[in-house]
């Protein structure tokens, strides 16, 4: 994304430039300033710390009579026909693996992994995950899959009706520091109030030359950012659904009624 808009800032520049040589300059500088100071970390730096520094230190976590940790997909990769969880998942699911082992010693749990097939693997996230946590010891009848979300929106969206269905009164949501503030504003539009856990975190670097790292860390933010901002002028257009009330227990889970996991 910063690489495409520093070419895009080029091209505007060579074609100003015989007519608005001034014009050219500026944006040529602009264009390399950007490239440099983005690929440099100065950019990545502060746009990290800004999404990720609520959520570093991770919170203790008051487990209710029932639990629901929901972890959010990010993406599966295909090796040899085999569909594999992307190296980003894992941090994802040992954090998931960790908060059900100890809310297994406080009341009913439920994983709930939220991902579709967005890349066509034939394969959802949600499946491919949910293998590797049974290896890892999980109860299959405390995994409940959503397969059908594409992006963190339709998490949200879906993971709502899973949450209601399962009765559950606590929330925990798993996720990377740099995807949590948007999630968490995506889930609270649906009535949803979730107790962040990160994942993993990252840290951009002061280097020079330039890290394609950097400027990899700084497309992430971006993408953070505009997520962000799309969700708010979308409610300002009223292009969203109307935010939905607070999820509450059901009456059978405050009755200790709980439903099956399927």
């Amino acid at each position: 994304m910063i690489v495409s808009f520093v070419l895009a800032l080029l091209f505007l520049a060579f074609v100003l430039h015989r007519r608005r040589r001034r014009t050219a300059g500026f944006l040529a500088i602009a264009s390399i300033t950007l490239l440099v100071s983005s690929g440099c970390g100065l950019l990545a730096a502060p746009m990290l710390s800004d999404l990720q520094t609520p959520f570093i230190k991770l919170p203790q976590v008051s487990w209710g009579s029932s639990n629901a940790i929901v972890v959010l997909g990010v993406g599966t990769a295909k090796f040899d026909g085999t569909v594999e969880p992307t190296p980003f998942a894992y941090g994802r699911m040992l954090r998931a693996l960790d908060l059900y082992g100890s809310c297994k010693n406080h009341g009913r749990c439920r994983i709930i992994i939220s991902g579709g097939d967005p890349q066509q693997h034939r394969a959802s996230e949600a499946a491919v995950y949910a293998a590797e946590l049974v290896k890892a010891g999980v109860d299959h009848a405390d995994i409940v899959l959503d397969e059908a979300s594409r992006n963190t929106w339709e998490n949200a969206k879906f993971t709502r009706a899973l949450l209601e269905r399962e009765g559950a009164d606590n929330v925990v949501l798993v996720t990377a520091a740099l995807h949590m503030k948007r999630s968490l504003l995506y889930f609270a539009h649906f009535g949803i109030a979730a107790t962040p856990i990160r994942a993993d975190a990252v840290e951009g670097e002061l280097s020079l030359p330039p890290s394609g790292m950097n400027i990899a860390y700084c497309d992430i933010a971006l993408h953070e950012y505009m997520g962000i901002a799309r969700y708010h002028v979308y409610n300002a257009l009223g292009w969203n659904v109307p935010p939905l009330t607070a999820l509450r227990p059901s009456a059978d889970a405050a009755a200790g009624r709980l439903p099956p996991s399927s």
